[in-house]
């Protein structure tokens, strides 16, 4: 989609303009530049640095703008350098620093448009920078369509109003899907990428279930559907899983509408962030059955080459009641309905029970100032062995032990990180001196007349509890997971006699294993030491 020719210009102007902006205040200082050249032209008056600073400045006032420029000297000698050729205001808005703006590849925006129907009259597209720099392909190629297109920045206000200028069929607005009632109007068609990952809204005045900004904008904007409206929606992974207000939402949607369809986008969709995404298609109507697909990248090498196809690996479907009695929208546990394992798993006797009613979670302590002769341990996640835990590397911190008597930990706790590249599960043992978990760290304390750590740490490592952990996880490359929601985590309740069987022969064996390493490390520094040392005896 993306045309580099009209890239080039953007940056060539850039260039131009090196040293007198930088480059996250590119888009405001283009068109502050542009709009003054043109009161020049319009207006036939000759210019001076301080004739068009003031000017310049006059602009940025009536925009709301921040004026980009150190002073009127750098702007006047940015003013000297900028062309008179036509503006590519796309490009320009396309070109803000992409660390501090979220773009939406162009496959996506291909499924987006694969949504448009006869019958589609009136299409909202919320936030519309991040569909740059494809936006206006996708108003041209739907000329019957009326579009309103919002956004919260009034910079970005300010260029879509020049790119859809002499646009009929395009209406801009500024506004917010994150407040009640943003706009009056009802639509047939709804795509959107809202914030998702930002901390939660810090004002509760009761207008939506959850505080969170991705969950407010679905519910808001399902209500800005008509009688046949339809939104397309990505959404981050927690929506399928959270409990509390994010299962209220899940309830509200299945009940209220018609949930049509959950995609499983790819790793590596948004160069911006890891955190895994899903596609969700949601209708007018009542919920029946639910499609439930997986994409994939059709290139291997996705971080080199990018994804530019999307390619169906899975599909099934889950019918309502299913969706009701699970009470979750899990896609992994959808196609794990239709694995033998898994179906074996449900389907047994074995008496199951959520994490949060046979163990306390918690999460760790934050711990701001080290202090090596503090006589408080810190286990890290540097410290999480497959295992045990490495203590001879623990930090230490000096505090009054009644400050942090809610999160010292007791022998077999078992610990594993809330957020990493890989998920290692330890069984904590007492030592002679107290100890924490960082923040960083999930602690799972077993009532121990119900469950016992080493049994539960090897239910997890299986590859069923594999399966179960992955489902309470977000993210792709950095998996993060949420204490809260590990409280709802399924596991098989055995007898604690039976519990005991396998926790006790656990241990034996590890420590057998353990031994078995340990001496065949050493023999084989013994043999390296002596053949290293033969060198020097030739």
């Amino acid at each position: 989609m993306r045309n580099d020719k009209r890239m080039n210009q953007i940056w060539t102007r850039y260039n131009a303009l090196r040293g007198y902006t930088v480059l996250s205040e590119l888009p405001v200082a283009l068109f502050l530049l542009k709009k003054t050249k043109e009161e020049f032209v319009t207006t036939s008056k000759k210019h001076s640095e301080l004739k068009a600073y003031e000017i310049m400045l006059s602009i940025a006032d009536s925009h709301d703008m921040k004026n980009p420029f150190q002073d009127s000297k750098a702007f006047y000698s940015a003013f000297l350098a900028m062309d008179d050729e036509d503006m590519d205001w796309e490009e320009a808005l396309a070109s803000a620093d992409p660390k501090e703006m979220f773009y939406i590849p162009s496959v996506l925006i291909d499924e987006f448009e694969k949504h448009f129907k006869p019958t589609t009259k009136l299409v909202l597209i919320p936030e519309a920078e991040k569909f740059t720099p494809n936006l206006s392909e996708l108003v041209n190629n739907h000329s019957d369509c009326e579009f309103v297109i919002t956004t919260m920045n009034n910079v970005s206000k300010a260029l879509l109003d020049e790119m859809f200028k002499g646009y009929s069929n395009v209406v801009v607005e500024q506004t917010s899907i994150y407040d009640y009632e943003f706009t009056s109007r009802k639509f047939d068609l709804i795509l959107a990428v809202p914030i998702f990952g930002a901390r939660e809204r810090a004002e509760d005045d009761g207008e939506f279930i959850c505080r969170e900004y991705e969950m407010i904008a679905v519910e808001n904007l399902l209500l800005h559907l008509n009688s046949s409206g339809e939104l397309v929606i990505v959404l981050p992974a927690r929506i399928t899983f959270a409990s509390g207000t994010v299962k209220d939402l899940r309830e509200f949607i299945q009940g209220m509408y018609k949930l049509e369809e959950i995609a499983e986008l790819p790793a590596g969709i948004f160069t911006a962030t890891a955190i895994k995404t899903y596609m969700f298609t949601i209708t007018t109507g009542r919920t029946e059955d639910v499609m439930i697909k997986r994409y994939d990248s059709a290139r291997k090498n996705t971080k080199r080459d990018g994804i530019n196809e999307l390619v169906l690996t899975e599909d099934t479907f889950v019918m309502l009641d299913e969706l009701m009695e699970m009470g979750y929208w899990n896609v992994d546990h959808f196609f794990a309905m239709v694995d033998a394992d898994w179906q074996r798993y449900q389907d047994s006797s074995i008496k199951k029970e959520e994490l949060g009613n046979i163990a306390e979670v918690f999460r760790g302590k934050a711990v701001n100032k080290k202090d090596p002769n503090g006589s408080i341990g810190v286990v890290n996640i540097s410290n999480l062995k497959d295992f045990e835990i490495d203590y001879e590397g623990l930090d230490f911190i000096e505090e009054e032990e009644r400050k942090v008597a809610n999160y010292i930990l007791k022998d077999g706790d078992l610990l594993l990180p809330a957020r990493g590249t890989a998920i290692r599960i330890a069984v904590f043992e007492e030592q002679n001196y107290p100890c924490i978990a960082s923040s960083n760290i999930i602690v799972i304390r077993p009532n121990d007349k119900l469950l016992l750590g080493i049994y539960l740490k090897v239910f997890l490592d299986s590859p069923m509890g594999n399966k179960v952990l992955a489902g309470k996880q977000q993210g792709t490359v950095v998996i993060n997971t949420s204490y809260k929601d590990l409280k709802t985590l399924e596991v098989p309740l055995l007898r604690i006699d039976e519990q005991k069987v396998i926790a006790d022969e656990y241990k034996l064996e590890y420590t057998k294993y353990a031994e078995t390493v340990r001496l065949a490390e050493d023999r084989w520094r013994e043999v390296e030491e002596r053949l290293q040392n033969s060198i020097f005896k030739v």
